[in-house]
């Protein structure tokens, strides 16, 4: 845990904020696939529960038990010669393996996502909408951990590269085709694991900062003020630059799919940049300060297209970027809202 530092310090000489309305599509998961830090795990004991209350989530239960059965096929089917393996095509079964590890981790990160938005509905069920800052989000003072450190993109990532490394038992027949689509799938999966490499590097570099809130809830028209504390020093290479942003989850359609998906999109960003002359030593915080303005949605986190705001801070350094996201409270006033 970072070392406790001195109050923000509010002749910081940063510089004017640049504010942009644009809207960008972000490459985030949706805040419905994102658990709460500090939550319950999803997989707990709550998650019969809500699978019994809620029978729309036996279709990625199905699906999982599809996907490990087609597996534990391709397994019986390789390591039994005498049985179905006998006098079949080995490739056939290796592909079963592959694509059923495949299909069990898709199944398995579509549960995840159902029971993490289930959760939600369930503490804004029984929790009063006057002051949805006290029950939508564990919101703390001090101490709030990095929006994202959540399970479930690893989850997707570690299975993805669990069917490379089945499909890749492919290479031992002589099916060329079949070695170019798994060829395809490796370099996908150099992608994947160069992603998760970053992020671990990162991770060993400069471990989780948190963030400190001197305005918990702040409301839109006032003011927005906090930290970010680092759990160790950063010499920065470049400007460090702190971006205020409210996101919104909306559904849309791909070129070429027929099911619809929530994808999250940037529609307010203001930036603001604390030039290099100014510093002159190692960063062990940064502190932050925003001008709310009016106009915009505030936070609503009780529904799919949920409405969010977020701060983002970048050190740039030498080697991998200090970059870490936080969740902010940013709401309408209560009559605003109602």
């Amino acid at each position: 845990m970072p070392i406790p530092t001195p109050p923000p310090d509010e002749s910081a000489p940063w510089t004017a904020p640049v504010v942009s309305r644009d809207r960008e599509e972000l490459p985030l998961p949706p805040r419905s696939a994102v658990s709460a830090p500090d939550a319950e795990a999803v997989f707990g004991r709550g998650a019969f529960r809500r699978l019994w209350e809620r029978p729309e989530g036996y279709v990625p239960l199905a699906l999982l038990g599809l996907g490990l059965a087609l597996f534990l096929f391709g397994v019986e089917g390789t390591i039994d010669k005498e049985g179905l393996g006998r006098n079949r095509d080995p490739e056939g079964f290796v592909a079963a393996m592959a694509f059923g590890a495949l299909f069990s981790a898709v199944a398995l990160r579509r549960l995840q996502i159902f029971l993490t938005g289930a959760a939600r509905k369930d503490r804004s069920a029984r929790s009063p909408e006057d002051e949805p800052w006290t029950w939508d989000h564990p919101w703390r003072q001090e101490w709030m951990a990095p929006d994202y450190t959540s399970s479930g993109s690893m989850l997707g990532s570690v299975g993805f590269l669990a069917f490379v490394a089945v499909a890749n038992l492919v290479w031992v027949s002589d099916s060329w085709p079949l070695r170019g689509i798994v060829l395809l799938f490796d370099l996908l999966g150099l992608i994947i694991l160069y992603d998760l490499l970053k992020r671990g590097s990162q991770w060993l570099r400069f471990r989780h900062p948190v963030v400190t809130w001197q305005t918990l809830p702040a409301f839109l028209g006032d003011r927005l003020e906090g930290r970010v504390s680092l759990a160790r020093s950063v010499l920065p290479a470049g400007r460090p630059r702190v971006t205020l942003r409210c996101v919104q989850d909306e559904w849309t359609t791909r070129v070429g799919q027929t099911s619809r998906e929530l994808q999250p999109f940037a529609i307010y960003k203001q930036t603001r940049e604390l030039p290099l002359a100014a510093l002159g030593e190692p960063l062990d915080y940064v502190d932050f300060g925003f001008d709310l303005p009016d106009g915009l949605p505030g936070t609503n986190l009780a529904t799919d297209r949920a409405v969010y705001w977020q701060i983002q801070a970048i050190v740039p350094a030498a080697g991998p970027d200090f970059e870490s996201v936080f969740l902010a409270p940013v709401y309408r006033r209560t009559q605003e809202a109602s």
